[in-house]
């Protein structure tokens, strides 16, 4: 083993074209990590087939992401201690695996045994992927970075619905979407295996003592830049500090909206608009496609401006304002179906605004923290948004059957409101971009 992660490891920092392209497979595997679990546009195939009520899938899916944020619990700090690719290579080919046995799946027991397989899996490697998109990114490009990071949750739900809306009038069936994102997986695993290398330890501490010079210059001392040497550790070193918990738990608030719309997005359209599973499916691609431009356009700016935390204010505030207008139209009758089209694209669109400005500002106070500590940290908001994911999965479903999905979306509402107000509570990060030095600014420049 030691010897296959000798030679995934890079012992001096990629730049130019090597870079970019190891943060180009570093997105593809994000995107395999999600297209794979892609369920939301066979459930209302999947679901009669296994005669299993929308209730109690919503609760195996409680059951699934909390077990999936326990096995994130262990993950984060192992991908701190021994490395990123490692684990996402092992990961990553065991899901390819498991998707195909989604194929032997008969009834709802085969079912739960599969897919909490894969829950477990996906959890383990749930904050290696963001560690190595930091690893690679100095904090000039954080932000663009990290929206190409998203693009992997949100390239994979618009693959799997578009994929989906094409394909499902030509084989009907829920099987034919497994084949085709087992043998996708298949051309997406290959040439991560082959290619996506990790920073040596030393490697990764020294880029951060690189961008925070200036810190160390006003004496600030780096111990916390020690591996931890365990889990209770990592975790105790990361956890006493209050912002961590304040924009984790402010943007698992903010992002009630996206996990029901991940999980639940066709079904929504074909309940509460009466359309087909295709068109529903090409309704909810809608989203997912404007959702993935506007995340790079969001990613650019930010880095452009240097500005975080006040872009993602106003993202959360337009998607508030939205989703006030469209609420009333679930019960009016619904809109044209040009109209809902755009409603849904421009919604996507301001979710993105909302969410990679925080990432790159949660990357940033991570690295104040300890930078030994990003992939633990991105474990622990994988925890939480697993776990938040999980409890809300069945009340979406029940309060959508007895009160409508318009109550829903008032609930996501309220979660993008105490999101504002985490974000407002919480300091900036001692950016220096007015008193940085120029060997600092420099040194970034070079990193490129």
């Amino acid at each position: 083993m030691s010897a296959i992660v000798a030679s995934r490891t890079l012992l001096e920092y990629p730049r130019g074209a090597h870079r970019w392209g190891l943060l180009g497979l570093t997105v593809v595997a994000t995107i395999l990590a999600s297209y794979e679990f892609q369920l939301a546009p066979i459930l209302s195939l999947l679901l009669p087939f296994l005669h299993l009520s929308q209730v109690g899938y919503g609760y195996f899916i409680t059951f699934a992401v909390l077990i999936s944020g326990i096995s994130a619990f262990f993950g984060g700090p192992l991908a701190d201690r021994y490395g990123r690719v490692i684990l996402i290579d092992i990961c990553l080919g065991l899901t390819v695996v498991l998707v195909f046995c989604n194929l032997f799946i008969t009834n709802i027991v085969s079912f739960i045994i599969i897919r909490t397989l894969m829950s477990v899996v996906a959890g383990t490697m749930a904050g290696a992927g963001a560690a190595l998109m930091r690893d690679m990114s100095p904090r000039v490009d954080r932000a663009l970075a990290f929206g190409l990071l998203t693009i992997g949750p949100v390239g994979a739900n618009f693959l799997a619905n578009r994929i989906a809306a094409w394909t499902l009038p030509i084989y009907h069936t829920w099987q034919s979407q497994i084949w085709i994102t087992g043998i996708l997986g298949i051309a997406m695993y290959t040439p991560i295996a082959l290619w996506l290398k990790d920073l040596s330890t030393d490697l990764r501490l020294q880029i951060f003592r690189t961008e925070i010079a200036s810190m160390e210059a006003r004496g600030v001392k780096l111990k916390a830049a020690e591996l931890p040497s365990s889990t209770n550790d990592a975790f105790a070193r990361l956890l006493k500090h209050r912002e961590i918990w304040i924009l984790v738990i402010g943007m698992n608030a903010n992002l009630t909206l996206y996990f029901a719309i991940t999980a639940f997005g066709p079904l929504m359209f074909t309940q509460a608009f009466k359309y087909p599973a295709a068109e529903a499916a090409a309704m909810n691609s809608n989203f997912w496609f404007c959702n993935l431009a506007i995340l790079i356009a969001t990613g650019f700016i930010s880095d452009r401006l240097q500005i975080r935390k006040p872009i993602a204010i106003i993202g959360a505030i337009l998607s508030i304002a939205l989703l006030a207008w469209w609420i009333p139209s679930f019960t009016g009758g619904g809109l044209p179906r040009g109209e809902m089209a755009l409603v849904a694209a421009t919604l996507g669109g301001f979710l993105a605004i909302g969410y990679v400005p925080w990432a790159a500002h949660f990357s940033e106070t991570l690295e104040e923290v300890s930078p030994a500590l990003q992939a633990t940290g991105w474990a622990f908001f994988g925890l939480v948004a697993r776990a938040w994911a999980g409890l809300s999965a069945p009340l979406t479903l029940y309060i959508a059957k007895e009160f409508g999905w318009q109550a829903w979306i008032k609930v996501s509402m309220c979660g993008m409101a105490i999101y504002i107000v985490a974000l407002l509570i919480t300091r900036g990060i001692r950016q220096e971009a007015a008193s940085e030095t120029a060997d600092t600014a420099a040194a970034a420049t070079a990193m490129h």
